[in-house]
């Protein structure tokens, strides 16, 4: 099952590609920055030409693009060239081949916090979950993960300076002896994650998320 369900994930990238715009194929092509490329090019005024949102994605130095492809539910799928990671609520769920060592399915539970509003969660919530890592060949490996409410802090966002919410999650996986601490930025007024910092699999660097929105309405 889980061999399909990436298999399926990764289709859809492809069925999504042959029917693309020259706009939004170069989009695609920036998300290979996110693995090997130079400095960022995301800029406000390339955003803005864009047709839809889109997510900002770096690992180590290096910055990419993804655009939007359907949101529904909170759900979001975002791709880029051969890459591909689908969000809930701001958390990543899946994701495949960015790079392939950090393709991971790890579903949200029936009473997860991140279907709750993530600005009043009990201090030092815990939850359990399940998560595949499909490339290292391992399936059901429980991850714990603790939440606790941080500071105010501010962040650049698309040249404006925002004060948002920071929520920590610890996150550890005893049995391959993982552990890190993932945080969430959230927007104060409405609770929605804005920005993220997320370690997805063993021995890798964390993926760092931003949501970016179109400033200017298209013509």
């Amino acid at each position: 099952m889980d061999t399909l369900l990436r298999a399926g994930l990764l289709a859809f990238v492809a069925v999504l590609l042959n029917g693309c715009s020259s706009l939004a194929a170069t989009s695609y092509d920036t998300i290979r920055l996110a693995i090997v490329g130079p400095d960022s090019v995301i800029t406000t005024d390339y955003v803005n030409s864009l047709d839809r949102p889109a997510l900002s994605a770096r690992l180590k130095q290096s910055e990419a693009l993804l655009i939007l492809a359907s949101g529904t539910d909170g759900i979001a799928e975002w791709h880029g060239l051969s890459q591909a990671l689908v969000t809930q609520n701001g958390r990543v769920i899946q994701s495949a081949g960015l790079p392939e060592q950090a393709d991971v399915i790890a579903p949200l539970l029936p009473d997860d916090p991140f279907l709750r509003d993530l600005r009043t969660l009990e201090t030092d919530l815990e939850v359990t979950r399940q998560v595949d890592l499909p490339a290292r060949y391992l399936t059901g490996v429980p991850q714990r993960a603790q939440y606790r409410t941080g500071p105010l802090e501010k962040r650049q966002i698309m040249g404006v300076e925002r004060e948002l919410l920071r929520l920590d999650e610890a996150i550890s996986m005893p049995t391959i002896g993982f552990k890190a601490v993932n945080h969430y930025w959230l927007d104060q007024a409405s609770g929605k994650v804005v920005a993220s910092t997320q370690h997805l699999a063993p021995d890798l660097p964390a993926l760092h998320l931003v949501e970016l929105h179109q400033t200017v309405k298209q013509p």
